[in-house]
């Protein structure tokens, strides 16, 4: 019986005789073209936009000692925060703390041609054009956290694993061991990725089971390294898990499938409304994927199905675990764009090629001019216009104000006001439990109070209440957001949202009304 070999890194003969199964020397110049805008969208302008609250979370920890680092990292993915130590402070600014995020999203788009030319020089020069403007990867390679990390470890994992299915050197399999336990300290939810390397093996090596004795102990190892923090952070990873649903989960799974396939083509820069870019972009990558996908079935080997495996297991993944957020399985993006490359390379008809690469990059373009001006985002929070709104504080203080910051969940508002405030009144978190105390005993010695309250706070019941003690109130809000599934819940698709908006912040400046009623309720 003869022995399996590697799993054929080509898909045509056309390839073969292009020297894609052992990639020629040399980068070519289409690929550093990717790589220069790439560089030029994630490096220019990391201040555009105010730290994320989850980005203060991850600067707030810089602080703490290296074991209460650890502690407080319990649960989560420790790699990306303990690296970083190396590199900033709590005192970094917002643009030096996200550099090594961004930098690392260059290096993605290298490795992603690299991890492509076994497709083919043409496939593999798309797809690292595909990453470079992949506006979910643009956005989290221009955050301070750890998703892009855990994508180019993954792909240095799918380097070593295919390297060492060819190759067979010793050291490869040390290298993927190595890099697939980083992989997962780097964000638990590449188990997935994980997973699904797993599998590829298991159904490759099918008929010649004694071939995977070195995959058992080099999966070992791996599993060995992870283990440490995996026993250490099971609780609290469990724990978190149950608690948390993310990208429209809560409204079931069919709505999840389609939102999550959505971010991984178009980000979340992009409303699931809209109406000039989401069928296009649906139709588009709809098309090319199906076609990927098709391609690697009728192989039943070879790169295209070791790319379609993981599409299909992370993705799988992704709708049964209620917390995964596509941030989470951003790692799958090189096998998901490496399909979508894979159809605008091979289709036979050249018109449809053209049709289809135009709808796709357009779709991706659209969703980075939305994300640099501010458009559409998923997550109001990541775009707040805290300097906005600390300027307005600062022009109308005066010595001796009070200044109350509100949030219900925990004191991230005030920690995020803070970064930003240069003004010399001291900002408080209101305490929701004695919000009226508190806000009364301000009022006792101070001229004015400024409240900042947070759209889940109870700011209509303040609102009542300040009004009925005879305060003069002026509001001021800001970041008007659409509240889109509780739209789509009560309206249907194609329902008015224009009842579904409300400010992401209010700013009160309460003062006493000259001969107005005071009230001890």
């Amino acid at each position: 019986m003869s022995e399996p070999t590697a799993p054929k890194l080509t898909t045509s003969h056309r390839a073969k005789s292009e020297g894609c199964g052992e990639p020629r020397r040399g980068t070519p110049f289409g690929v550093w073209a990717a790589l220069a805008a790439a560089a030029a969208i994630r490096l220019t302008w990391l201040s555009r936009w105010p730290l994320w609250v989850d980005e203060l979370a991850t600067l707030q920890r810089l602080g703490l000692s290296f074991a209460e680092h650890l502690r407080a990292m319990r649960g989560n993915h420790p790699l990306y925060e303990i690296l970083l130590r190396l590199w900033a402070s709590p005192g970094s600014g917002d643009a030096w703390l996200r550099l090594p995020s961004a930098a690392l999203g260059v290096l993605t788009v290298y490795l992603t041609w690299r991890l492509l030319l076994r497709l083919g020089r043409r496939e593999a020069a798309i797809g690292a054009w595909l990453m470079a403007l992949s506006p979910l990867h643009l956005m989290y390679s221009r955050m301070a956290r750890s998703y892009s990390l855990a994508v180019a470890l993954a792909l240095l994992s799918h380097l070593a694993l295919l390297g060492a299915l060819r190759k067979r050197k010793a050291w490869l399999y040390v290298a993927y061991a190595v890099t697939t336990a980083l992989m997962v300290y780097a964000n638990l939810l590449t188990c997935a990725v994980w997973a699904g390397q797993v599998f590829f093996l298991v159904w490759f090596f099918r008929r010649h089971w004694r071939r995977l004795k070195p995959w058992i102990l080099t999966q070992a190892a791996a599993a060995a390294l992870v283990l440490p923090w995996m026993g250490y952070s099971f609780v609290g990873a469990v724990t978190w898990g149950s608690d948390t649903q993310y990208t429209a989960r809560q409204y079931g799974r069919a709505a999840k499938a389609a939102y999550q396939a959505l971010t991984l083509c178009v980000g979340e820069t992009v409303h699931p409304l809209n109406p000039w870019i989401v069928p296009f972009a649906a139709a588009g990558f709809g098309c090319a994927l199906a076609w990927g996908a098709l391609r690697a079935l009728r192989r039943r080997g070879g790169m295209p199905c070791y790319l379609f495996t993981q599409v299909v297991v992370v993705y799988a993944s992704g709708l049964a675990f209620a917390a995964a957020a596509a941030k989470h399985l951003a790692a799958v993006l090189p096998a998901w764009l490496g399909l979508v490359a894979l159809a605008l390379v091979r289709i036979r008809s050249r018109a449809w090629r053209v049709a289809l690469g135009m709808v796709v990059f357009g779709a991706m373009i659209a969703s980075n001019v939305n994300y640099f001006l501010g458009c559409e985002f998923a997550d109001a929070d990541m775009v707040t216009p805290w300097c906005e709104i600390v300027e307005t504080v600062e022009r109308a203080e005066k010595p001796g104000d009070a200044l109350l910051i509100g949030y219900r969940m925990d004191a991230g508002a005030r920690d995020m006001f803070a970064r930003y405030y240069t003004g010399g009144l001291t900002p408080e978190h209101i305490d929701f439990d004695r919000w009226r105390e508190q806000i009364s005993e301000a009022e006792k010695t101070r001229s004015q109070v400024f409240l900042l309250l947070h759209d889940g706070d109870p700011w209509l019941e303040v609102e009542d209440w300040l009004r009925d003690r005879g305060r003069d109130v002026e509001m001021k809000p800001f970041q008007n957001e659409e509240h889109t599934l509780e739209r789509i819940r009560e309206s249907g698709l194609f329902g008015s949202g224009e009842a579904y908006y409300s400010p992401l912040y209010r700013l009160y400046r309460c003062r006493p009304t000259p001969g107005g009623r005071e009230s001890g309720h």
